[in-house]
């Protein structure tokens, strides 16, 4: 049995009945193994690494923040890191709204909400959570700026008037960043503080680039009146890296890391918005010192059962996912300024709340780096 530097084990099993069957190599060198992988990993480093800030130093800026908008192409874990930010923030004191924007729910059932929707709920000590879709925002929106919410509701009740609005492409950003900084504005630090923080698990990179543009065309389009001073309150918030942090989250594979870095260039030219992080999400562990490497490239290449030949392909394939993880680690660090926080693979489609909880630990904590 071998153990790296971080904890993961690889345990070796010989097969003397498969070593009798090759010839100039003895018995124990057919090995069949497992590897055992830590709960928590260290980060990714190497070499040529660009210097990074500590993860505890990059957490507690983002928790310092009144709202953090979490986003990342579909498939790459957005809506786990929103999770695990709410948890982490909630544990420490914090008392923290979670929004989500999706038609199906996923923390809802994670923290035992059954049926989350448009007014928060409790889900946990200090963390509460909402729903939202594109009416839910126009309905607040609505009864914002008539006061009359029977009124609201009844017009808002037409299927007409509901299909119009679920047909305009822009009209859910800006009515859900609406309610977010209205929501904010009244409750949260500079309100009568029920929320330290909102958590928002936002749709994919396009709603992000409209959610940035629109209060600038609303502030060009109206130049006094309410919808003038509710745009310039939106664009002082969004601008804002006191009070709003925006998270992008991708995977360690090329075209995620492409597409995010894409975001992050255009957010950055058209809106002059700097990521307050990047997520590296799904690093494997490394679980595989470099001479069992070599070992498992040179066993790949004898006859062998289907067993021992699938086994040494999984090995290979994990130790290639982290290396393109460490491939891609500089691009991502000179993009964010350092400021990238690595979320280890966990090996499981859906998660747990035990696990939201480790990954939430492993966010906010410095990991001692173990060989590359």
């Amino acid at each position: 049995m071998q153990q790296s530097a971080n904890g993961a084990q690889i345990i070796i099993h010989a097969s003397p009945k498969l070593g009798q069957g090759l010839r100039h190599r003895p018995p124990v060198a057919i090995l069949r193994f497992t590897v055992i992988l830590p709960p928590m990993v260290a980060p990714l480093s190497g070499p040529n690494s660009p210097q990074q800030l500590p993860q505890s130093v990059i957490c507690a800026d983002l928790l310092r923040k009144e709202v953090l908008f979490v986003t990342g192409k579909g498939g790459v874990g957005k809506s786990t890191i929103a999770q695990a930010f709410a948890r982490q923030a909630a544990q420490a004191g914090k008392r923290v709204l979670l929004v989500e924007l999706e038609a199906v729910s996923r923390a809802g059932p994670l923290l035992g909400v059954r049926h989350p929707g448009p007014q928060p709920q409790r889900a946990a000590s200090n963390l509460d959570l909402m729903a939202l879709d594109v009416m839910d925002s126009l309905r607040y929106f609505a009864v914002q700026q008539l006061k009359l919410e029977t009124l609201v509701n009844l017009a808002l009740r037409n299927k007409a008037v509901e299909s119009f609005f679920q047909a305009v492409p822009a009209i859910k950003p800006i009515l859900v960043l609406y309610q977010v900084w209205h929501m904010m504005q009244v409750h949260g630090p500079r309100g009568d503080k029920r929320w330290d923080l909102a958590i928002c698990d936002l749709p994919t990179s396009g709603f992000v680039q409209g959610m940035y543009q629109i209060p600038r065309t609303l502030q060009q389009a109206f130049r006094v009146g309410p919808v003038h001073n509710y745009a310039t309150g939106m664009r002082a918030m969004l601008a804002d890296p006191g009070r709003t942090g925006l998270v992008l989250v991708t995977l360690p594979e090329e075209m995620p890391v492409v597409e995010t870095l894409e975001l992050q260039a255009i957010l950055q030219r058209e809106h002059g918005v700097q990521p307050a992080a990047l997520i590296l999400n799904s690093v494997v562990p490394a679980g595989i010192a470099p001479d069992d490497a070599v070992m498992i490239e040179q066993l790949t290449a004898e006859p062998a059962d289907h067993a021992m030949r699938a086994s040494l392909w999984a090995a290979q394939l994990l130790a290639g996912r982290r290396q393109r993880a460490l491939d891609l680690l500089p691009q991502l660090v000179a993009a964010a300024h350092g400021r990238v926080l690595q979320v280890p693979c966990l090996f499981r489609r859906e998660l747990p709340l035990a696990q939201i909880d480790q990954i939430a630990a492993q966010l906010a904590t410095d990991l001692a780096v173990a060989p590359a």
